[in-house]
């Protein structure tokens, strides 16, 4: 079975550390690709009970349409990947994955926060990833209400503005949604297309 590296390199040249797509007709297939995205996928989310949208490497790509993943060492195993899919704004993250190790946290930080800087790409955070990209990322986001409900149709959003505990101020485009009949507080981070976004 061909490594990530083998087969990209075949296709498009994977520099190390360097993001490159990954073709979605590949995944779900019962092939090491496929077993190794959702094996980063999997450990990345498994502290929370795992990816909603997947259970085993079968269940890839699911209804997501954008796949980028990168190297960040000498093996030839992909170590970091990020997915997501085509929302209301435009790109919307949805989640990514890695193998634990610094380097590729440190590379998927990285690089989405050079895509939540460029416009039409957006994510809606909450919990470690809102904390890395407002307080070490400073990245844009969004704050009306309005536009908040733009970017997420037929949801029923509780506008909160400022986050209630008192912390990263200047962000104020806190809100309360429902997910899993548990009530969640996010932002929507980046710059997402049709709505104003702000800069800390």
């Amino acid at each position: 079975m061909k490594s990530f590296r083998k087969f990209l390199e075949e296709e498009v040249k994977l520099p190390n550390r360097k993001f490159a797509n990954i073709p979605r007709v590949l995944l779900g297939k019962n092939n090491e690709i496929s077993r190794d995205i959702f094996n980063l996928i999997d450990r990345t989310y498994s502290p929370i009970g795992g990816h909603v949208d997947f259970s085993k490497p079968s269940d890839l790509p699911s209804d997501f349409t954008f796949w980028v993943g990168t190297n960040t060492d000498n093996d030839p195993e992909i170590d970091a990947v990020r997915f997501g899919k085509q929302g209301p704004g435009g790109l919307k993250l949805a989640g990514s994955g890695t193998d634990g190790t610094d380097a590729a946290k440190q590379v998927m930080i990285n690089k989405t926060a050079k895509m939540l800087r460029t416009k039409g790409n957006y994510v809606e955070a909450s919990g470690g990833m809102a904390h890395v990209m407002i307080k070490y990322k400073k990245v844009p986001f969004v704050s009306d209400i309005e536009d908040i409900k733009k970017m997420l149709p037929g949801k029923d959003v509780k506008y909160i503005g400022e986050h209630p505990n008192g912390k990263y101020p200047g962000y104020d485009g806190w809100y309360e949604r429902t997910l899993g009949g548990k009530k969640h507080m996010k932002i929507i981070l980046g710059k997402p297309n049709g709505v104003r976004v702000k800069n800390a």
